[in-house]
């Protein structure tokens, strides 16, 4: 999948999913130099006993490295201290244990607004031991399947799918099979599984290089409904879970030549990538691709090798976004239809035209500080292609998106684009340049670029550049901390809280998620008059929410220049009738 395509499909699903996008720039960012005197403390238990020797780590939210540690004591209490203010998962790191899931935000950690030198105390975490699967993945010949990826499905007493979290899935290592085509899976909750190992064709695009196994599940099963069950229980071991897999499937390979729809001369060093066509209900749709990563060789042909039948469109297409202009694709090209079927496919020609480009300037509202200025060129304009005009009845979903950093005029140039709607963001080079920026409106040929918390989007259309964009920045030093009070009972674990803050007339992004305790912070917010809006999401399949319970709750909040903003929220969560 290219690198548009994850970002697009990221920004999607969060804006669908919760409306709110939360963004790393909003939460603090310690200074790993400079210790705190905030703390974050609690208890690891193993039922009602304490655990002794667990290490329990603190991490940023914005941040894949520890902020800080500690291990438990005889009588189970954990203190992490030296902490800066700031938005921390805190999480057991027992990789034989089962911590209790949470929601898909944090994994099964918890979340901890901290202010500065507060100390926080109570963070509680009762694990339980983990149960093993082991077995053996064999070939329809009897021999051992190496690096074979075994997939576990949790099932509810009915035997329906459940949405289940495990402890290690970051262990991806653990999920195949070694050298003897044996697994062994650990750490894992006590219920009820269905086992698989090989792939399911017709999901994605994917290049298969050495063919692949189709879906099979325990012991010897291609069908879900038909597969055993295995009944783990809590520190317990399933063993001898042998799989056998029948014959490797048959992959084709397919070839062609990408060349200048004008001149049809061929275009060597041209990426290319391929989608699947997908269909829901009466539409055909792609809505990720992948690329083999290497270019047109020098007499514009392209290979494909390791494909899977099926339904697919091939089009010349950048694979990335790139600050470097020599790295990006200077043409693009409508999307080229295709079927694999039996064999293998030939002599496809892709006519590829020149790549446009968006160009304009970035003007800083509400602040002549030099300092501030100076920061501009430190960020970096985005455009993803969305939507652009289906061919030949397939709707396809992302086209060529490209980056261009901020010069230190303020201009920008981004190259390698596609037709369609440009969505137009920023994103930092590093996260604390893109503190305090935001999206305040965008404009173009006199067209205001502005609704409530929707990226701005510009029409491009083929073969014409666009020029004259201006994107007007706020810079925000307002902040407001909040808490959200439950009251009536207790939220589920699979549900999250998000504070979204929305003000008309502009598309910006700001939001944080509330903590464990009901405590969050947006910061870097501009000075005006906004709507907090907190929205309930859960993640699970059942929630015990009382009937009638609002998913939703706003009030207005004003905001000051160098000022903190308080904000309650009170969740009643007795049944109404």
């Amino acid at each position: 999948m290219t690198s548009l395509t994850r970002l697009l499909c990221y920004a999607l699903i969060a804006t669908t999913a919760i409306v709110f996008q939360s963004s790393a720039a909003n939460a603090q960012s310690p200074d790993a130099k400079t210790k705190g005197n905030g703390s974050i403390s609690g208890r690891v238990t193993i039922g009602d006993k304490p655990a002794l020797g667990i290490l329990v780590i603190a991490n940023s939210s914005n941040r894949e490295t520890s902020a800080g540690q500690a291990t438990s004591d005889a009588d189970g209490h954990f203190r992490i201290g030296g902490l800066n203010a700031g938005q921390f998962v805190v999480m057991p790191l027992a990789p034989t244990y089962v911590l209790p899931a949470t929601n898909p935000m944090v994994g099964q950690g918890k979340s901890i607004s901290l202010s500065s030198g507060e100390a926080v105390d109570g963070v509680d975490f009762k694990i339980t031991k983990g149960g093993v699967i082991t077995g053996r993945v064999t070939d329809a010949d009897g021999r051992p399947v190496i690096e074979e990826r075994i997939t576990l499905l949790p099932i509810d007493e009915n035997g329906a799918p459940m949405r289940q979290q495990f402890s290690r899935i970051s262990n991806y290592q653990m999920y195949q099979t070694d050298d003897r085509g044996i697994y062994r899976i650990f750490g894992l909750p006590a219920g009820h599984y269905k086992i698989s190992a090989g792939d399911e064709p017709g999901k994605s695009a994917v290049l298969r290089y050495t063919g692949y196994y189709p879906k099979t599940y325990y012991p010897d099963t291609t069908d879900a409904n038909n597969a055993s069950v295995v009944d783990l229980s809590e520190g317990g071991e399933a063993k001898n879970i042998d799989i056998k897999l029948g014959r490797r499937a048959v992959t084709f390979t397919v070839t062609g030549q990408i060349v200048d729809a004008d001149t049809g001369q061929p275009l060597p060093g041209v990426p290319y990538s391929f989608g699947l066509i997908q269909k829901s209900q009466n539409e055909s749709y792609v809505e990720g691709s992948a690329s083999p990563g290497t270019p047109t060789n020098a007499q514009g042909q392209f290979r494909l090798e390791g494909v899977d039948p099926g339904r697919y469109v091939i089009s010349a297409s950048s694979t990335r976004f790139s600050l470097d202009p020599n790295a990006t694709s200077k043409v693009y090209s409508d999307p080229v239809n295709f079927e694999v079927i039996d064999s293998d496919v030939t002599n496809l020609e892709i006519k590829a035209q020149r790549a446009l480009s968006l160009s304009g300037i970035v003007l800083l509202e509400g602040t002549t500080d030099k300092n501030v200025l100076a920061r501009l060129s430190r960020l970096i304009i985005t455009a993803g292609i969305v939507n652009p005009r289906p061919a030949n009845g397939i709707n396809i979903m992302f086209g060529n998106g490209g980056s261009a950093s901020v010069n230190p005029d303020g201009s920008f140039q981004i190259s390698g684009l596609s037709p369609g709607r440009a969505q137009l963001s920023i994103r930092p080079i590093s996260a604390v340049d893109s503190q305090a920026f935001t999206i305040s409106r965008i404009e173009h040929e006199r067209v205001v670029q502005n609704r409530a918390n929707v990226i701005p989007e510009i029409e491009i259309q083929p073969g014409q550049d666009v020029s004259g964009v201006r994107i007007y920045l706020a810079y925000g030093t307002g902040v407001i901390r909040g808490q959200v009070k439950v009251e009536g009972g207790t939220l589920p674990n699979d549900v999250i809280m998000f504070v979204g803050l929305v003000r008309e007339g502009t598309p910006s992004r700001l939001s944080a998620q509330a903590d464990s305790r009901g405590r969050f912070v947006i910061e870097h917010v501009p000075a005006g008059t906004y709507e907090a809006v907190l929205q309930i999401v859960s993640f699970g399949s059942q929630t015990s929410l009382a009937r009638g319970f609002p998913r939703m709750q706003r009030q207005p909040v004003v905001v000051m220049d160098n000022a903190e903003t308080e904000v309650l929220f009170t969740l009643n969560l007795t049944a109404k009738e």
